[in-house]
């Protein structure tokens, strides 16, 4: 036994050794190897990326100049200021386009100088003042703009060739010049306005950019606008044009090394579609290996000491390992029934076999003392089974154990749920005795060998069926004609209703947990189906196709006729509501979202008029409906439950003086919000003074005036972005705000959020 025991011993510790050092040196490999890739992967990325920012931080100085220009020549203001001789006559009309002109200019995007020019009536206006044009001016501008053949154009130019009089060219050597001739709907144009903005500001734009990368912008020409951190690619800074040749302008976007001064670099460019500019990054190749050069010294100082760490615990753990088996082969050794063993075992292993095997022998009158416990043994592996928790390796033994039936071909799970109880015979709390009722019923009603132990799960009964048959029409069947007993059984019996979901047709055991789950997702559909439903998981539409909208205008009745008192026309809209629910091919889960953010409106509804439902207290009760088992008993609910308290509550509360005055405030606020309303509009109108009308309101709502009407102008925003296609620009100017970023710091105080993308968020939901 000695000999043996250090035979397998040694043969423990190469299997470690092996089983550590093997996958160690493979893993440190494959990691340096997937790194590296990983690490030039995500550089090239981030170039691309570098160069999109940069791209769209000029574009939006470039775009927000375009536009901010075009809607300044498209004011009828400025078209009759262009058809006016300027003189001294004029003074008032000059004043104001000088104005309009500054205001361009106070946009902090870098515009150096604007200049307005009326060929027909000969002058320029710019920053240093007003100019008649003469013979040689007026050609100059004619011949270098207006013969350009597009209305509106970026123009590349040195500051000595801006051919405009007057013109304020001191910051920078070359200017990009932003030319729109005038009338821009005319084809014979009598007028242009030219917006000069250094390319120094693009400069300062692309500063972003770090010390181990260079950026260039070029024209359509390949003319260098601008270019940040040119001591990155030489002293000089020179970059050869081969470079810019090699730039495809068919592709929008592309990479390539290229050499400059001797050194390799990495070359990733965009072309812009806004004005065919291309935006250009340049990398050293040695600085994006220098971070795969690391990772390899660190992988090799890794390995290495995992390597080592490997080898010891191999050793170590050899000893630890062994130590059981050693220590069981003396103790069975030293017994007196070890002893006849061990003469005749040929190992240690065998030797412990052995024994085991008389202790199993030994253990027999223990196992028929438990098979009394059976019955919970097997609901209990049944539970364990549905719910995913049963291994694959357990299976087979807790099969054979329990005498379960192997001969079948496929197995189906079927859950049960009570509708609607009859409260005269029964309690709501007798409805876990009913289920184990039924759970017993359904133990007679179907043959042992047809069935695994039924088990009650939470509010449902739950049973795993066996069949035989191969044809599918047949498997169908005998399902339907199972459920179908039960039914009439449980109906027969105690008088009660119940749902059933059947989940699809599996072929193996392990495959339960997602059949149990199947036939829970179908009871699901009840609420559309009614009560006595059989629902196969099979029949079920899940792809969706089209999803019904919000019924807003339906809702919004009901809110109406709340806060009215009217109980005839809320009920009447409320059974339209879920006639529309019943009328469209909703899913449960669009159905539950429907009825919860229904809900949770109303509840907004309770707090926003100050009532007091006892039912309906905290937005907990908000999700009570999903214990109901239909669409009758959840219309039922909210009627009797919420809505009749509610108008109930606020009827009571109507005679409060201060309530009414403050209902009166709150409803100029709801006809009047996108008009210019203020507490002293309203106070005028009403007759009392400000101050006390604040306090009232205050006192009743838990809002000052200005939160309200704020909150209130917000919650139409939110309704607008996700039921219509209004620009933001659109509701900021319905709403009141002077312009849309007022409108846009307001709602992201609130909502936390830009509306851009809370309308993006409500899409994709939707989707």
């Amino acid at each position: 036994m000695k000999k043996l025991s250090t035979q397998h011993y040694f043969k423990l510790i190469a299997f470690l050794v092996i089983l550590s050092t093997v996958p160690v040196i493979i893993t440190g490999g494959l990691s340096y190897w997937q790194s590296s890739n990983a690490i030039v992967d995500y550089s090239n990325d981030e170039k691309k990326q570098n160069i999109y920012q940069i791209q769209t931080n000029v574009e939006q100085v470039l775009r927000y100049i375009d536009l901010s220009t075009t809607y300044f020549v498209r004011s009828a203001q400025t078209q009759e200021f262009l058809k006016e001789d300027m003189n001294g006559r004029s003074f008032n009309d000059f004043h104001k386009l000088r104005k309009d002109l500054n205001h361009l200019q106070t946009i902090e995007t870098g515009i150096e100088d604007v200049i307005l020019v009326s060929l027909d009536k000969r002058w320029l206006i710019n920053n240093d003042g007003l100019v008649h044009l003469d013979n040689h001016a007026y050609e100059q501008i004619n011949t270098n703009y207006l013969r350009i053949p597009e209305k509106s154009v970026w123009l590349m130019e040195e500051a000595s060739q801006i051919n405009l009089p007057n013109a304020t060219k001191k910051s920078c050597s070359h200017y990009i010049n932003l030319v729109k001739k005038l009338p821009l709907l005319s084809s014979q144009p009598d007028g242009l306005i030219s917006v000069i903005v250094p390319t120094c500001e693009l400069t300062e734009i692309m500063a972003q950019s770090n010390d181990s990368e260079s950026f260039i912008i070029l024209d359509e020409n390949n003319q260098t606008i601008a270019h940040s951190n040119t001591e990155y690619t030489g002293e000089d800074g020179y970059i050869p044009n081969n470079l810019f040749e090699r730039i495809d302008r068919n592709e929008l976007e592309g990479q390539f090394e290229y050499q400059i001064n001797n050194t390799d670099f990495k070359v990733s460019y965009q072309t812009s579609e806004y004005n065919d500019w291309t935006y250009l990054s340049l990398v050293k190749l040695s600085d994006l290996h220098m971070k795969s050069s690391s990772i390899g010294w660190l992988t090799v100082l890794i390995v290495s000491i995992l390597l080592i760490l490997s080898l010891c615990i191999a050793f170590i753990g050899s000893k630890i390992l062994y130590k059981p088996v050693k220590k069981l082969k003396s103790v069975i050794a030293s017994s007196d029934d070890g002893k006849s063993v061990a003469e005749k075992a040929t190992n240690e292993f065998d030797l412990i076999e052995t024994h085991i095997e008389k202790l199993l022998n030994q253990n027999h009158l223990l196992e028929k003392r438990v098979q009394s416990q059976v019955t919970q043994l097997k609901q209990l592996f049944m539970i364990r089974l549905l719910q995913g928790k049963v291994t694959t390796s357990e299976l087979p033994l807790k099969v054979k154990s329990f005498n379960y039936n192997q001969d079948w071909t496929g197995l189906t799970v079927f859950s049960l749920k009570l509708d609607e109880i009859d409260q005269e015979k029964f309690n709501k709390n007798d409805q876990d005795l009913i289920l184990f009722a039924i759970n017993n019923l359904i133990e007679d009603l179907i043959p042992s060998e047809e069935r695994f132990t039924p088990v009650v799960i939470n509010d449902a009964q739950s049973t795993l069926v066996i069949t035989k048959c191969n044809n599918q029409s047949d498997y169908t069947h005998i399902i339907n004609q199972k459920v179908k007993l039960i039914q009439t059984k449980v109906m027969e019996l105690f008088h009660l209703s119940v749902s059933i979901g059947i989940s699809n047709r599996y072929y193996e055991l392990e495959d339960s947990n997602i059949a149990f789950k199947e036939s829970k997702e179908a009871l699901k559909y009840r609420l559309k189906m009614g009560e006595s439903s059989i629902i196969f998981y099979e029949n079920l539409n899940r792809r969706y196709s089209s999803v019904a909208p919000y019924p807003t205008a339906i809702k919004n009745k009901i809110f109406d006729a709340i806060k009215l008192s009217d109980k005839e026309q809320a009920l009447s809209e409320l059974s339209k509501f879920f006639d529309y629910l019943d009328r469209n091919d909703i899913h449960h889960q669009q159905l539950e979202i429907i009825l919860s953010r229904f809900l949770y409106e109303l509840y907004e509804l309770k707090e926003l008029l100050g009532a007091n439902v006892e039912d309906f207290q905290s937005t907990d009760m908000i999700t009570y409906y999903q214990y109901l088992n239909s669409i009758e008993a959840i219309h039922d609910w909210l009627s009797q439950q919420i809505i009749i308290p509610l108008i109930d509550s606020i009827d009571a509360k109507d005679d409060s003086k201060n309530k009414k005055i403050s209902d009166k405030m709150i409803r100029i606020i709801h006809e009047d919000y996108d008009k210019d309303i203020s507490l002293d509009v309203i106070a005028a109108e009403l007759h009392y003074n400000p101050n006390y009308l604040s306090s009232i309101f205050q006192k009743e709502t838990g809002y000052s005036f200005s939160e309200y009407l704020l909150r209130y102008r917000l919650n139409k925003a939110k309704e607008w972005l996700t039921t219509t296609n209004m620009s933001v620009k659109e509701i900021a100017e319905k709403l009141q705000y002077n312009n849309s970023q007022n409108f846009i710091r307001s709602f992201r105080k609130m909502e936390e959020i830009t509306p851009g993308k809370y309308r993006a968020q409500y899409k994709s939901k939707e989707a």
